[in-house]
């Protein structure tokens, strides 16, 4: 809690008015306002008279038990980690928990350490009862990081904690806890949510939800390899951009995406290189893509996905907009004058039609 919201919070509690603080310490009004809205801060002398009239100690009004810089945390977590590696998992245990109890509200410290001490867990040769006590501690800290006001941290510690319950086989309650975490967050709570629903008997769902992370992941691989390959040709590592371009096509072909994808960043490269046999043999390859029949649900990872009437001959509404692009765009200069490249731009135009 920053100081000035202590400051208000103390004064408020004792039934004080800013100008009775003023007028017992011997400053002005518009001092104390700007004490409690953070736009100065009071006198160094002042504070220990400050404490004591709002019936505090100096520590808590500096926040010197509230929180830790991010650094701090870091050293103190290295230190935590060391003293396991050399004196055994209680005694970095002990330290971590004392450092908890000693700033209670800071929740970047209390995250930092059960993820800590948790992984550190996993590794150790307990007993079943002190590893239950030891548990129990760590989603204690878990359970408090998940009511404080960071809202990241306060996600990710709701995380581990349905995470812990899948473990426990508590099912009902992991899904229950899943049910409270926003969808677009990270870490992904899809993950999570499928291997409960695997373990829950629900393969079908499991499946359904994997199968579409997995392709959510492969068209986001595509657009990033697509973004890098054009600042490589800009530094002339073509054979790179090349390499790039035919390991995404191999990757489009494997998992049964859109034989138009696996053409699209060997088409980037061979424009760019301005190589006229396979920029025509590619584009030839791309169009012809667009209008035939594509049988997604055959491939391994649309199978589970909801089928939608008339996906076979989606790229025909695409036509039109790619025609135009071949058409305008500057980066086809290069093809103007070929023969092919104008009867392939005739040809599916009239197919548009």
């Amino acid at each position: 809690m920053p100081m000035q919201e202590i400051l208000r919070q103390k004064r408020k509690a004792l039934g004080l008015t800013q100008e009775q603080v003023a007028k017992d310490l011997g400053v002005t009004t518009p001092a104390v306002n700007k004490w409690e809205n953070g736009v100065t801060c009071p006198d160094l002398m002042l504070l220990p008279a400050l404490a004591r009239l709002l019936k505090t100690d100096p520590n808590t009004l500096l926040c010197f038990r509230e929180d830790l810089t991010d650094h701090e945390i870091a050293v103190f977590s290295n230190t935590v980690a060391e003293e396991i590696r050399t004196k055994g998992f209680a005694q970095g245990y002990t330290l971590a928990i004392e450092k908890t109890q000693e700033y209670p509200n800071c929740a970047k410290l209390l995250y930092s350490a059960a993820i800590l001490l948790d992984g550190a867990l996993l590794m150790q040769d307990l007993s079943k009862l002190e590893r239950q006590a030891h548990r129990a501690e760590i989603t204690a800290l878990y359970e408090r990081v998940a009511r404080c006001s960071d809202a990241d941290l306060a996600y990710r510690a709701q995380y581990m904690l349905a995470s812990t319950l899948l473990q426990q086989e508590k099912y009902e309650e992991a899904q229950q806890m899943l049910d409270q975490l926003p969808k677009q967050r990270a870490p992904d709570k899809r993950s999570l949510q499928a291997n409960l629903w695997a373990k829950m008997g629900k393969s079908a769902e499991a499946a359904k939800l994997l199968s579409n992370m997995a392709l959510g992941s492969l068209q986001e691989s595509l657009v990033t390899l697509s973004a890098l390959v054009s600042p490589l040709i800009v530094l002339g590592d073509t054979q790179t951009a090349e390499r790039l371009a035919q390991a995404a096509k191999a990757q489009c072909e494997a998992f049964g995406l859109w034989p138009y994808s696996a053409c699209l960043l060997p088409m980037q490269v061979a424009v760019a290189k301005k190589d006229v046999p396979e920029s025509l043999r590619l584009l030839s390859s791309m169009l012809g893509a667009l209008l035939a029949p594509w049988d997604a649900y055959a491939g391994p990872l649309y199978r589970y996905q909801p089928h939608k009437e008339g996906s076979d001959a989606i790229g025909k509404t695409f036509l039109p907009a790619v025609l135009s692009d071949l058409e305008s765009n500057p980066d086809y200069d290069f093809l103007r004058a070929e023969p092919e490249f104008k009867s392939l731009l005739e040809t599916y135009r009239a197919k548009a039609e």
